[in-house]
């Protein structure tokens, strides 16, 4: 039996990647969050990826922007004046002799004299400028704005005698030894007039005795050491004359001795004009070596969140948040499950696991805050006259801010994930990624011999340099060197030879070899990315995906010109304007002459036909007339605010693509291809080979079907003849067989 091998052209275009089509939930799921499109590698084709990813950026966009509402919202210029108004009160007021809180104190009559003098003056505004007295209602105002939560707080941290180890040899000259504060030297002891068995009903009666903080809250850690909240401590009165009685009684019976510690000064203001907490703390410290050491923190912080009218559009925006937060983590969740173990090696999914954890972080903060600062506020209300610790409050509030400003930072820097899009800026993540590995071995060495100079200067200078005092110190101290900020003068007159030599050797290897090895590592993986970038094969760019949209926008408008120009040339045709009426037959011949289908002809006929005697009349085809004039000047406006759009990024040229599109021409000079017409005329161009070539191959299967067919019509002809032959023998029979086979 034989057969008939049939040639099969396939058509000259490249197939489309087919994707696995979604339904259903798979579906829903896949549209809201789009994680296989998420990376060039995962994505169907790079038009696809871009899409995607620009969604993405603008998605991420209305969320850094909703972020930085809520965090913007918390701080403000008003926070730095306030705290700067409580602190020029209580830590730049003057002694008479000259010295402040700020600058240190040097024996115990100068802290007697702060907490007579500034601090009472700060506390207590009992009159006006004009020295007449205030009115009840302004009683315990500072600055007459800000009200005192509660009393202010004294507390005295105490340490045992003896309470150091003491050589045999000195024992003799020293008799006594009063060391460092910590947990096993203490001291809780009653002293003072609590020895004297006074009265419990003495208004200095709590500051002898050890008591423990009732909200068991707080701690302080101050330039010598860290304290408890708990200790000897007195509640200050609610007018200027009890804090005076109860300061000169602690004076007068030696509140203060070679055992104390330190002293924290505690008290929280409210300023309802801007509904602002501002908690301060002050430390006097007294280490074993004589002298003193004062400290201070405040914390501004706007506990009551949600008051005026912005406040409730950042509550608003804080709920916008939580959902993106939701949205995000359920997005990286999908990415996890699609890449497995690969989503942890990209540094971008990293940071987005940070960020999300500290947004969790951050919204339980702002809960608990809001709880507490609820109970806190009707506890005080309930109790006036004692302390209110707003310590814990206002040390949430501050890691709740510092927390909120990492995360805008690291929200910041994600933007770099989608500059990728962008051939030129992703230059900076592959120099980075680049030069990552000589950048490791360079802080290797860069720190060993960092370390070293380090460990040398704290040795050399922290008996006399206070920028070499401790180890960290002295780290800053030589990152400062570095960068050009440094005190020669002292370090050469406090150590004449070794300064010089330090300094000199530090900063001829620190800066002029290490700093410009690591500019050297920098510009070699610059130079190196350049090169590769240059020579590697163009990927489907931002740049690449706007001129594809361009191209199809400015595709559309020639095509509804061109339909326009068409139609316009028919009517102005001798066989159609020299008649009144416009008939459909040669309404249909002239349009099928320009490539018409049929429906599109009966559609834009039948719109101006309203008798439908299929015949357009003088009005009616006045109307047309007007409606397609109409038509071309609304694309001519459309283009040409399409262009000007697109002109303000871009220089004109020449060869600008639609430049001449929709510009009336001269019907009597030939018209020129621009550069719009030839695109336009490609991209028909290319359609039609594709149909053609879609159409070569429909016929050839065509064809090879009906050999086929033709090879089996024969086949069952010569069975038939077989058949009949064996029937009979008869020539004439066997002739007609014959013929009827040839036939």
């Amino acid at each position: 039996m034989s057969t008939v091998n049939v040639k099969d052209n396939s058509p000259i275009v490249e197939e489309e990647s087919k994707e696995e089509k979604l339904t259903g939930c798979d579906a829903v799921l896949h549209a809201i969050w789009p994680v296989r499109y998420r990376k060039r590698t995962t994505a169907s084709n790079g038009e696809l990826y871009i899409k995607t990813t620009i969604r993405n950026l603008l998605l991420y966009i209305i969320f850094l922007v909703i972020l930085c509402i809520i965090v913007y919202g918390m701080v403000g210029l008003i926070n730095f004046h306030f705290s700067n108004g409580m602190l020029s009160l209580f830590v730049d007021e003057e002694l008479e002799n000259g010295k402040t809180f700020r600058n240190g104190f040097v024996t115990y009559d100068d802290v007697w004299e702060y907490l007579t003098g500034p601090l009472l003056n700060g506390l207590h505004f009992e009159t006006w400028y004009d020295l007449s007295n205030t009115t009840e209602e302004n009683i315990g105002f500072i600055f007459y704005q800000n009200k005192i939560l509660g009393r202010p707080r004294l507390l005295q941290i105490r340490v045992k005698d003896n309470s150091c180890p003491l050589s045999s040899r000195v024992k003799k000259m020293v008799e006594s030894c009063v060391g460092e504060f910590n947990g096993k030297t203490e001291n809780k002891e009653p002293f003072g007039k609590a020895l004297k068995s006074i009265d419990q009903n003495d208004t200095t009666y709590k500051a002898w005795i050890y008591s423990k903080d009732p909200q068991g809250t707080g701690g302080y850690s101050g330039l010598v050491g860290s304290y408890p909240p708990n200790g000897f401590m007195i509640n200050l009165g609610q007018y200027k004359s009890e804090s005076l009685e109860i300061l000169q009684d602690l004076k007068k019976n030696d509140w203060l001795d070679k055992f104390t510690r330190a002293i924290i000064i505690d008290f929280t203001v409210y300023n309802g004009n801007v509904n602002l907490f501002n908690q301060l703390r002050l430390a006097i410290e007294f280490p074993p070596t004589g002298g003193m050491f004062n400290s201070w923190t405040v914390r501004t912080s706007k506990l009551l969140r949600y008051v005026s009218t912005f406040d409730y559009v950042v509550a608003a925006c804080e709920c916008l948040f939580v959902l993106f937060i939701i949205y995000y983590t359920i997005e990286e969740l999908f990415d996890i499950k699609l890449n497995k173990l690969k989503y942890f090696k990209d540094v971008y999914n990293i940071m987005d696991i940070f960020i999300l954890g500290l947004s969790y972080t951050t919204i339980g903060f702002s809960i608990y805050r809001t709880i507490q600062v609820n109970k806190l506020l009707d506890h005080l209300l309930t109790n006036s006259s004692e302390f209110q610790n707003f310590d814990t409050l206002t040390f949430c509030q501050e890691l709740f801010n510092q927390a909120s400003a990492v995360v805008i930072f690291f929200a910041w820097i994600k933007i770099f994930k989608y500059i990728s899009l962008n051939k030129t800026l992703d230059q900076l993540n592959s120099t980075l990624r680049k030069s990552a590995k000589d950048i490791m071995y360079f802080c290797i060495i860069f720190f060993i011999i960092f370390f070293a100079y380090a460990a040398l200067g704290y040795m050399l200078f922290s008996e006399f340099l206070a920028d070499y005092q401790n180890f960290f110190k002295t780290l800053f101290t030589l990152f400062r060197i570095i960068l050009g900020d440094f005190d020669f003068k002292t370090l050469r007159a406090n150590s004449p030879i070794l300064g010089p030599i330090y300094f000199i050797s530090f900063v001829f290897l620190g800066f002029f070899i290490l700093l410009n090895m690591f500019m050297a590592i920098i510009n070699q993986s610059y130079t190196e990315v350049k090169e590769e970038m240059a020579q590697q094969q163009p990927e489907f760019m931002l740049s690449d995906y706007l001129k594809v949209n361009y191209s199809r926008v400015v595709e559309k408008l020639n095509l509804r010109r061109d339909r326009i120009l068409d139609i316009q040339e028919v009517l102005k045709s001798e066989e159609v304007s020299s008649k009144d009426e416009l008939d459909f037959n040669l309404w249909r011949k002239e349009l099928k002459k320009k490539g018409y289908a049929d429906m599109e002809i009966e559609s834009l006929f039948s719109r101006y036909d309203k008798d439908s005697d299929r015949k357009l009349n003088e009005i009616e085809k006045i109307k047309m007339v007007k409606d397609i004039a109409k038509a071309r000047n609304n694309i001519k406006e459309e283009y040409q605010n399409f262009k000007q759009n697109r002109d303000t990024t871009t220089k004109k040229d020449a060869f600008e693509v639609g430049d001449d599109c929709v510009e009336e021409v001269d019907e009597s000079e030939p018209r020129l291809m621009t550069r719009d017409d030839f695109d336009y005329v490609v991209g028909r161009i290319d359609r039609m080979e594709i149909s053609v070539a879609s159409i070569i191959s429909k016929i050839d299967r065509l064809f090879h079907h009906l050999e086929s067919m033709e090879i089996e019509k024969m086949r069952k002809r010569q069975e038939i003849a077989r058949l009949l032959k064996e029937q009979t023998n008869s020539p004439e029979m066997d002739q007609n067989i014959n013929q009827m086979i040839s036939n």
